[in-house]
């Protein structure tokens, strides 16, 4: 039987089952038309936004643009946005500081190993690996921490190393580059503050992400970072409710109470209220160096109470009156940052997307993504008007992700890396969970502004693979996670 027509980009889904989804991202022609309207190859930009849903591969941009009836029309989606993939694969899975630097050679990605549809015999468990292809992007997926490590430092390293090299010594990040320059750091999101990806993107440096106090620690006390927004609050649970006994475990009890009391020595003031949250952003003087950890403590929304099966839809339990929006935070953090005349690096985090990955909630999935969405439409809607001189001129904004969860079509079983149902609009699409961790696939990436033309230079890998069916697997173009801190500091892929 002969192939049938496939659009490279898009897993291995035929043209004639896409429908809208082939809008979701366009095919890498139109990262040289994007690219040729960005600015010319130049200075380093006076502003990078980097914007990481957590976990957001493919098939959770298009679950969410399914349901939201919005496929292929988001922000990210114009004409203005250069468009590829990116590999975020490991130094190494094995997650001790000490093994060394060595490149795992299994790990890195590789498109025979990945869309490999070889049956595997042996099926056990929830999460059986059906596929030899699955069975490899399970094996060797990576980690939050490693990831977006790479992403700003442009170096790879183990499992839950944040911003070390593989015998665990620290890297200098684009946070301490940007510092070091005059420009303003924050780093907002939805999950605790000391969580991986927000500890990684402010320039922390930690053999593990489960060093989570001395991760806050650094964090507040380096000098590097100005902003820091999301939740981890010791004296609320998920729900909002006060605990009887605080919960040190992601900021430690020296640092809160002095935050609480106005004497801590970093100088950040503490902001807690959703009141206080939706003000920031009208403030004429904001302050310097502020600190907002909202009435939550593992994440704004995604943990609160009253979670019903996995199948969940979206908004089934009334989301937090008590908690700001990512985009209130965003706006807000933008107000402060935006007052350096140098120029700010801004880490933006839906971290609560993976978070709902892990749970195989794909209606908790949907609702964090639209969050993040949102998000994304805030920051485009500030440089569209120019706020504080800051515009797609002078400002590089990347939104990807850090890693890809293995989420697949209905009957992913039995016909491989099978695309999503789209059942229109306000419905659930039709999907089965192949597994309750992170994969090592490719992830989306988008770009707009001064700079987004190094993406081109950046992605010169192919992925591409025929199995022995005749069935056309692949994505196209790629570059590498490391190679975005190459395109953040203007620099280029050689």
């Amino acid at each position: 039987m002969p192939p049938a027509r496939r659009f490279k980009l898009f897993d291995s889904i035929p043209i004639s089952r896409l429908g809208h989804l082939w809008r979701v991202l366009p095919v890498l022609g139109l990262l040289a038309a994007a690219a040729a309207a960005a600015p010319a190859s130049g200075p380093r930009p006076k502003n990078v936004i980097l914007m990481i849903a957590d976990g957001s591969g493919a098939s959770a941009i298009a679950a969410t643009g399914m349901y939201t009836g919005k496929l292929g029309k988001q922000v990210f989606d114009g004409p203005n946005w250069a468009k590829t993939w990116v590999s975020t694969y490991p130094l190494r899975t094995d997650e001790r500081p000490g093994a060394g630097a060595a490149q795992d050679p299994d790990a890195i990605y590789d498109a025979a190993k990945n869309w490999d549809t070889t049956p595997v015999a042996t099926i056990r468990g929830r999460y059986p690996d059906r596929f030899a292809g699955y069975a490899w992007t399970k094996r060797t997926a990576p980690d939050s921490a490693n990831t977006m490590s790479a992403m700003v430092n442009g170096h790879k390293s183990y499992n839950n190393a944040i911003n070390v090299d593989g015998n665990a010594m620290p890297l200098t990040t684009f946070a301490e580059r940007a510092h070091g320059e005059g420009k303003a750091v924050g780093v907002v999101t939805t999950v605790q503050i000391s969580d991986a990806t927000p500890a990684a993107g402010a320039g922390a440096h930690n053999v593990s992400r489960t060093n989570r106090t001395a991760i806050a620690g650094e964090m507040l006390n380096a000098g590097v970072v100005s902003v820091i927004m999301g939740t981890g609050n010791p004296d609320y649970d998920d729900d909002g409710a006060l605990r009887v006994t605080p919960n040190y475990a992601w900021i430690g009890a020296g640092d809160w109470l002095a935050l609480k009391a106005g004497t801590h020595r970093s100088g950040f003031k503490l902001i807690q209220d959703k009141a206080a949250f939706d003000a920031l952003p009208e403030t004429a003087n904001p302050p310097p160096k502020l600190i907002g950890i909202a009435h939550a403590f593992n994440s704004t929304q995604f943990n609160r109470a009253g979670a019903a099966a996995a199948a969940e839809p979206p908004y089934a339990v009334a989301r937090k009156p008590d908690v700001p929006s990512l985009r209130t935070m965003v706006e807000g953090a933008l107000n402060i940052l935006d007052g350096d005349t140098q120029g700010m690096f801004l880490v933006i985090e839906g971290g609560a997307v993976d978070r709902a990955e892990h749970a195989n909630n794909m209606g908790r999935m949907i609702e964090e993504k639209i969050e993040f969405d949102d998000a994304v439409a805030a920051v485009s809607a500030y440089l569209d008007a120019n706020t504080a001189g800051n515009n797609w001129s002078n400002t590089l904004v990347i939104v990807t992700a850090d890693h890809d969860h293995l989420l697949l079509g209905p009957d992913s079983d039995t016909v491989p890396f099978q695309d999503l149902k789209n059942n229109g609009a306000g419905h659930m699409p039709g999907y089965k969970w192949q597994n309750n961790s992170h994969s090592n696939q490719l992830v989306p990436l988008f770009a707009r502004g001064a700079g987004a033309n190094l993406i081109a230079g950046c992605a010169k890998r192919t992925d591409a693979y025929t199995d022995a069916q005749g069935r056309r697997f692949g994505r196209g173009t790629y570059m590498d996670d490391t190679e975005i801190f190459a395109v953040m500091t203007g620099e280029g892929c050689h």
